[in-house]
Formats: structure tokens, C-alpha cells, sequence
């Protein structure tokens, strides 16, 4: 801890990010550093190391909710994964040139595909490019990057799993389908249990249980991920995104803060315990190719991402240089092709070099991106620009007539439906098949009776999977019967063929969710011999319990909306979308975002007090106040600590606000509620202020104490109101600080004198 922070700090003072001084630290006093190898045992250092990536993960998906994902919209979308796809082809056409198999070039487009969000925000907040359009591109795509991230660790995983041979690329498809399963499932679970669980734990439940309790998700989930062959990452990534979807979020983030700082270190750290720099010696040209590829490829993936959704060839290209940094998933996903044995040792250090060669690239990338936008403009060929014109009329013409299909509007929602939850229902297959194999090894196939576990345990989880096949199969009614309404609709005997081809309609969706099923179930002469009985069973049930299953399954599917309706909505993340002020750069003018520190000098006065366009021409455009936008505030708007301002001004007077509103208010003593003491004061006999009411006495106007209660004759008399009236000889209970009680003291004194 020390290291990191020491080194960190340095980092910091040179314009660096923190994460550089935590690798650095990591080398330092790791095993690959003789003589200053502090630390030997890696494998405790691994697992700190995991416990860090889970926490790191859980913040990811915390600042990535659905509403953000809502906001974000689906051009940047579009832009992430033009791009992504782009850096896996480039790569695999490089890997076969260079005779690597197909999972080896998978790593290292998972390496290419990420950017570091930390680096990259860091440097456009330092260039003021946070609130101009390319900047906000830049900051989309590399927050959705961090999904591909996700995506890219997961499927990795299960390659290597697989071996990581020429044969394991055939399981790509499958795991990918299991992958989206899990996610769907876990997504659905936590937004039906989450929100309300959160909801209880809200409401006078102490901090530290809630910060149990979350803890334990976040672990649990993680934990489920890594036993279903999954990255740890991706459990606490979908919890993060559930919960910054719920208005608890800020609280999660103060309580998980510290946490996910210390382990978030650790985990950089321990990345760089496992860098042999000897070995980085040996193969530096790899990692300056790396670096270099990077330079190249990823500016020219991003830009080509972002044209085809829509932007303009300049814009695109100047957030396409703002995204070259290699970041802390290629870490991740560099150690685990180390680990699985798919890459060589080298490959792990050749990352970090390139990473670190990127980071350091960033600063001087950013601050000429519109200078190299316009270089890399006047070399396209005439021909693509008028490609790109025409594409880009094409895509103007297609939003416009963008809800002119009523089928599609009408079915497109039962469609939705039915795909998440066959995915939600093939991830609970997924998890049953090994649950049954583990209960089979320990009770054995005739538990109770003969074929006993695999009827009871199939026939639990047919009810519990009862209600989701229920809203499959009449979404798939409803479907068969606007198509055959839609296919039969103007011919002469309609009305005797639409009833037919609902029927048929019915019976091939029959037939396939059958053949599904039949697919993921396993097989086996005890659960063949017990699918009768199960049949049977559930079928009985269906039809007995019809209608309430039909109102269970009407109130899960209200509930899942209503939750994703209010996941969707804005939360506690930043409210600056709503602001989306465009800076006048002919002008000279730029945007900054200031946050008042807690102990801000400047809380409780309104903008007009402040008077920045007086004092600096600056004006505060917008303010995020715990996710609240708050767009033009007028001149009676109170700050509050805490409270994030966009500025707008020339860059010498915005540093110059800056300053002024980062200022921090003098504290003498220990201050806050500490400071706060209680004492006894008798009234004198004939003092001035007896017979006066405390309203009259005003007195936390005039000496900043509250009077708590009153003894009268012995005669307590808690909480009085402002009606009540003092008299000689009363003993007064104060509240206030020191020096407030003593100014109480002297002016009663002074009054009773005066008197």
C-alpha cells in the first residue's frame, strides 16, 4: 500500500495517471526485482488480486447502468462494435500471416479491442475536451468498451477452458449462446430481487449491514460466474449495472469507495508483481510493435466505427485519436492467455509495455487529434468521401422513415420477449445439468425410490421454469395469430384459412421449443425413464393451476417491466447529458467541469454571490447535484458541497474559477457534529430576558444555540417551542459549540448588566 501510494503520488505530480504508479510500484517490489523483492508469495497476491478485479468490475457496471446505456444511444453502439469488429479481423488476418492458431488471435484483439476509460477521461478532462462532441464520443465508446471488455474475458475464458487449440474456435458459437443466457438471467433476477432488497435495507437499517449484504452479491455472483466458466468479472460487472440502475446508487457508491480503491491498488499492484522486466528486456521490439499496431489500428477502427454511425469524417477521426490507450482489461486478458497456457510468458510483459507506451502516448495523441484528423482528412480518396455523403444521406432518409412498419412495431415487442426469456430459461437448464450431476454423485438415481432423484429434481425445476414457458407459449399464440390475421388478410376465403395457419403456426412453435428443450436436457436412460412421470406432473399442474400461473406469469412480466422502466431512467449517474452544451471554439470558448470540494468555502452562497461572470466572464451552464441536471441555474441557485459545475469561459479565466471554486473553507478545531456540546445555564434573577418568549430571544439568530429544554422548580420541560417564555431561576439546557454556549453566556451577562 505504501509502494503504490508513494508511487502513485509521483505519477500524479508528473501528469501521469495513478494506474502507471501502481504498476510501477507492483515491478518494484515484486519477485522480478531483486534486490527489492518484498514480496514472494504471489499466489496470496493473486487472490487479493481477484477480490480486487471483483470490486473493479462491480464500479464498471456501477457507472454503466441502463439508463446511461439508454442515454449513450445507439449510434455509439453501433460506432463499439463496428470498431471491435474491425480490431478482430485485422488481427486475425495478422495471426494467420504469422501462424498463430485462432484462440492466439483472439487474445490479442481482446488485448486491441479495449481502451482505458481511466486514462482516457483523466486526459480529455486536462484538455477540456470532456463537454465538446468528439470528447463525448470518445467517453460512449469507451464506457460500452468496457462491455466488449466483458464479453471478450468471458468468451476467453471458456476458450481456454477448452484448451485453446484449433478446436476450441468451433465452440465460439456456444459459448457465446451460453454467455448471453447467463447474462440475461442474472440481468433478470437481480432487477426482480435487487431494487426491493435494496428497498428494505434503505430504510433505518445501519450502513455496514447493507455494505455486508451488497458485499455478499457482488462475491456470490462473481463466485456463480467462475463455477459456470465464466470470467469472475461478469457477475459483479451485471450486479453493478443493476444497481447503478436503481436509485440507491449513489449510497452504494459512498459505502463501496474505499473498498473498491484499496482492492482496485491491489489489483494493479499485483498486475505489476507478475511483470519480469528481464523478460520485457528480451522481447521489447514485441512490445513497441504492439504499441505501434495500437497507434495504427485502433484510431483507424474507432473512426471507421463512428462514420458508419453517422458521424462526420473530422469528429469521428478526433475521438478516434482520443482512444489509443491500452488499458486494464488488456492486463487481465494478457495474464489469463499467460495463465491457460495459449500465449507464451512473454506475451503478459509485451502487453504491459505497450499499454504503458500508449498511456504515455495519450497526453500528446489528445491534444493534436484535430491537428491529425485534418492531415488524415487530406489524404482520403475522393471517392470515399462521396461514399461516406451518400451513406450518410442514406442513414438520414432511413431514420425518417424509421416506425413506418406497424407489423413489425406490433410484433417486435413479443419477439423481444420471447428471446430473453428462452435465454433466461436455457441459463437455468445450464445450471441445472451440473447441479443434477453433482446431487446424482452424492444421493445416487434412485433417491426414495427407484428413478427417484431425477423425478423429484426435474419435476422441482419444471415449476420453477413453469411460468416463463408459459409467457413463451402465448407470446408464440399471439404471434401465430397476427401473422395468419396479416398473411390472410384480402383473400376470399380468409376466414377459413386464418384459424389453419394459426394452428400450423402453433404447431411448429410447438415443435421448436420442444426440440429446444430436448437439446439443452440431458441424456440418459434414468432421466428418459423419468420423463414420463415429469411430463405427467407438470402437465397436471398446468392445467389445474392454468389461471394462476397465467396471473403469475402477468405479474412477473409487469413487474420485469416496470423495473427495467425505472433501471432506464436517469439515476445518480451524471446528469450532463441532459446539458450537452456544443462550445463556441470560433469564439475561443471552452467548457470545464469543477466540483466543490465537501469542505468548500463556497457552500450555502447562491451564483449570484459567487458572481464568476463579474469577476472571471465565466458562466455556469448546467449543474449535477446527486445525478439531478439542472440546466441554466439563474442567479438564486445555492451550491451546495459536493455540487459539479459546467463552466464556460476562455481557458485562462476557467482556471483562474477553478481555482476560486475549488478553495476550501478554514477549519479551526475538530469541526462537524464533534464540536457540538450541551450545557446548563440558569437565568438570573431579574434578568432582562425573563418573561420574553424564545421567539422573542431569537436566540439561534443571535448567539447560533438552540434551547433544548427548561427545569422550572425542578419541573423538567423537554423541547420547548417558541411560545414558551423564560423566567428568573429557570436552568436552561443549551445546545451549540463552545464558542457559541460562551457567546450565550456573555450576552445573557450583558443583558442582565445592561437590565
Amino acid at each position: 500500500m505504501l509502494a503504490a501510494g508513494v508511487a502513485a503520488w509521483v505519477c500524479q505530480r508528473l501528469g501521469l495517471s495513478v494506474i502507471v504508479g501502481y504498476l510501477i510500484a507492483g515491478a518494484v517490489i515484486g519477485p522480478y526485482t531483486p534486490p527489492f523483492a518484498l514480496v514472494s508469495d504471489l499466489d496470496r497476491v493473486q487472490t487479493l488480486a481477484q477480490l480486487g478485479l471483483v470490486f473493479v468490475m462491480f464500479s464498471v457496471g456501477l457507472n454503466l447502468s441502463l439508463s446511461r446505456i439508454r442515454r449513450l444511444g445507439i449510434s455509439v453502439a453501433i460506432a463499439t462494435f463496428v470498431g471491435a469488429l474491425v480490431v478482430l479481423h485485422v488481427c486475425r488476418l495478422i495471426g494467420y500471416g504469422a501462424g498463430w492458431t485462432a484462440t492466439q488471435g483472439l487474445f490479442v484483439a481482446g488485448v486491441l479491442m479495449v481502451s482505458s476509460s481511466a486514462i482516457i477521461s483523466k486526459v480529455l478532462d486536462e484538455s477540456n475536451l470532456t463537454h465538446e462532441r468528439p470528447g463525448q464520443m470518445a467517453l460512449g465508446i469507451t464506457v460500452l468498451e468496457d462491455v466488449v471488455a466483458v464479453a471478450m474475458l468471458t468468451l476467453l475464458t471458456s476458450l481456454a477452458h477448452l484448451g485453446g487449440g484449433e478446436n476450441s474456435s468451433a465452440g465460439i458459437l456456444p459459448t457465446l449462446g451460453g454467455l448471453g443466457a447467463f447474462v440475461v438471467l442474472v440481468a433478470l433476477v437481480s432487477l426482480l430481487f435487487v431494487p426491493a432488497l435494496l428497498q428494505r435495507l434503505g430504510g433505518g437499517v445501519p450502513t455496514e449491514i447493507r455494505t455486508l449484504v451488497v458485499t455478499g452479491l457482488v462475491l456470490a455472483l462473481a463466485w456463480v460466474a467462475a463455477r459456470m466458466g465464466y470470467s469472475l468479472a461478469l457477475g459483479a460487472f451485471v450486479l453493478g449495472a443493476i444497481v447503478g440502475s436503481t436509485r440507491h446508487k449513489a449510497d452504494i457508491e459512498d459505502v463501496f469507495e474505499g473498498v473498491r480503491q484499496i482492492f482496485g491498488a491491489v489489483f494493479f499492484v499485483a498486475v505489476g508483481m507478475l511483470v519480469d522486466f528481464r523478460l520485457l528486456g528480451e522481447v521489447w521490439y514485441a512490445a513497441l510493435a504492439l504499441a505501434g499496431l495500437a497507434v495504427l489500428l485502433r484510431p483507424l477502427a474507432c473512426g471507421l466505427g463512428l462514420i458508419a454511425a453517422g458521424t462526420t469524417s473530422r469528429d469521428a477521426g478526433v475521438a478516434a485519436f482520443c482512444l489509443v490507450p491500452l488499458g486494464e482489461f488488456s492486463f487481465i486478458i494478457a495474464q489469463m492467455g499467460v495463465d491457460s497456457g495459449v500465449m507464451p510468458k512473454s506475451f503478459f510483459p509485451v502487453a504491459v509495455g505497450a499499454s504503458l507506451l500508449t498511456s504515455l502516448m495519450a497526453p500528446v495523441l489528445t491534444r493534436n487529434a484535430e491537428r491529425l484528423a485534418d492531415r488524415a482528412l487530406v489524404f482520403q480518396p475522393r471517392w470515399f468521401l462521396e461514399w461516406i455523403g451518400f451513406y450518410h444521406a442514406w442513414l438520414t432518409r432511413l431514420q425518417a422513415r424509421r416506425g413506418a412498419s406497424g407489423l413489425l412495431q406490433l410484433t417486435g415487442p413479443r419477439l423481444m420477449q420471447i428471446a430473453l426469456f428462452v435465454l433466461a430459461v436455457s441459463a437455468l437448464l445450464l445450471i441445472a445439468v451440473p447441479t443434477y450431476s453433482w446431487a446424482l454423485a452424492r444421493v445416487g438415481p434412485n433417491w426414495l425410490f427407484p428413478r427417484g432423484l431425477a423425478v423429484i429434481f426435474w419435476t422441482t425445476f419444471g415449476l420453477v421454469v413453469l411460468a416463463p414457458l408459459v409467457a413463451i407459449w402465448r407470446n408464440i399464440s399471439v404471434l401465430a395469430m397476427v401473422f395468419a390475421e396479416v398473411a390472410t388478410r384480402g383473400t376470399p376465403p380468409a376466414a377459413r384459412l386464418r384459424p389453419l395457419l394459426e394452428v400450423a403456426l402453433r404447431a411448429v412453435g410447438m415443435l421448436l421449443l420442444a426440440a429446444w428443450l430436448m437439446a439443452l436436457l440431458p441424456s440418459g436412460a434414468a432421466v428418459a425413464g423419468a420423463t414420463g412421470a415429469v411430463a405427467v406432473m407438470l402437465a397436471t399442474v398446468a392445467v389445474l393451476f392454468r389461471s394462476r400461473l397465467i396471473r403469475l406469469q402477468s405479474r412477473l412480466e409487469g413487474e420485469l417491466q416496470e423495473q427495467f422502466r425505472r433501471a432506464s431512467q436517469s439515476t445518480s449517474a451524471s446528469s450532463w447529458s441532459a446539458v450537452m452544451v456544443e462550445p463556441a471554439v470560433d469564439w475561443g470558448m471552452e467548457i470545464d467541469e469543477v466540483t466543490l470540494p465537501r469542505s468548500s468555502a463556497h457552500s450555502g452562497r447562491s451564483l449570484g454571490q459567487l458572481a464568476l461572470r463579474q469577476q472571471f466572464g465565466c458562466s455556469v451552464v448546467g449543474i449535477d447535484r446527486q445525478g439531478v441536471g439542472l440546466v441554466n441555474p439563474d442567479a438564486s441557485t445555492v451550491l451546495f458541497p459536493g455540487d459539479k459545475l459546467l463552466v464556460l469561459g476562455n481557458p485562462d479565466d476557467l482556471a483562474r474559477a477553478a481555482r476560486l471554486l475549488g478553495q476550501s473553507a478554514p477549519r479551526e478545531g475538530p469541526g462537524g457534529f464533534e464540536e457540538l456540546t450541551q450545557e446548563t445555564v440558569v437565568i438570573p434573577e431579574g434578568s432582562s430576558w425573563a418573561g420574553r418568549t424564545l421567539r422573542e430571544l431569537d436566540l439561534i439568530r443571535r448567539c447560533g444555540v438552540q434551547v433544548g429544554g427548561i427545569r422550572r422548580r425542578g419541573k423538567p420541560m423537554p423541547t420547548p417551542t417558541g411560545a414558551d417564555r423564560l423566567e428568573g431561576s429557570d436552568e436552561v439546557l443549551v445546545l451549540g459549540t463552545r464558542q457559541q454556549i460562551a457567546q450565550f453566556r456573555e450576552s445573557l451577562a450583558s443583558e442582565f448588566e445592561g437590565f
